[in-house]
This record gives C-alpha cells, structure tokens and sequence, in this order.
C-alpha cells in the first residue's frame, strides 16, 4: 500500500522555491550559532568585518529586494533594522547579526505564506505550523527593538 498524501499542483510548482528558503534558513542559524560561539569564546563583540555578520547583513538585502506588498508592521521593522545598520555605534555588531538574522527569518517565512493560495491557508494542516513560525519570527524580531527600547 501506498501512504502517498495527495499535494495540491499549485504547492508542487512553488517546490523549489519553498525548499531554497527553507534552506536559507539553515544557513541563517549557521551563521548567528557562529556569531554567537564566537563572542561566547572571545567575552568581546565581533567585528564587523566578520564574514558570518557580513553574509546575514547581505542576506537581509537581497531577502528584502525580493519582497514587496508588506505589511504596515513589517516595513516598519524594516525601517528600524536598517537605522541600526547604519548606525555602527548603536548596537553590537553581534546584536546587528541577530537583528539580521530574525528579518531573514521572518521574511522568508512570509514569502512562503504568500506563495500558498487563500484557500489553502484557510486549512491548518498546511499553513499552521509555517503561520506559527512567522508569528515567532516575528514577534523575535520586533523584541529586539522593544528591549533595546529603538523606535520602530
């Protein structure tokens, strides 16, 4: 017998791009785990020509050029994510890394949600647990402004 689940067509043809962010996700907690034994280690702050914090703050790049039709609340964080990147005085470049790192995050998992169509987010065995990891994302990353109390 079989135990293949029937998949929606318009899931499968958005299969790689589900996958490709799925893994940018990965690579994302490589970098912030790297990012974070190293300051563990050294009790000091990375510099900012650390190529972990490098490729999380161009990953914030290229992840935002991809997106468009944010929401009012996203774009804000975005906002606020940006001034603390131009701002090399007002947080640790290893904070910037996490910052970085929880935008990625989040976005991605918007883009996933979407890609699914309005019908299909209405059912919980498909969306719930990705709508579930959007709201922590997110919720992560508007924390690190309401903790370093930065406008956003």
């Amino acid at each position: 017998m079989h135990n293949d689940k029937f998949v929606d067509p318009r899931l499968q043809e958005k299969e790689a791009l589900f996958q490709h962010l799925h893994m940018v996700s990965f690579d994302v907690i490589m970098h912030i785990n790297a990012i974070q034994e190293t300051v563990q280690a050294t009790s000091k702050d990375i510099a900012a020509s650390n190529e972990h914090y490098k490729e999380l703050v161009r990953s914030f790049k290229i992840t935002l050029a991809m997106c468009s039709e944010l929401e009012p609340e996203i774009v804000t964080l975005i906002e606020a994510t940006k001034r603390i990147l131009s701002d090399d005085s007002s947080h640790a470049f290893a904070t910037q890394a996490q910052i970085c790192a929880a935008a990625v995050n989040s976005l991605n998992h918007w883009r996933i949600l979407k890609h699914i169509p309005e019908d299909l987010l209405q059912i919980d065995e498909i969306s719930a647990i990705l709508k579930q990891r959007f709201t922590e994302h997110l919720a992560m990353w508007d924390g690190y402004f309401a903790i370093h109390k930065t406008n956003h």
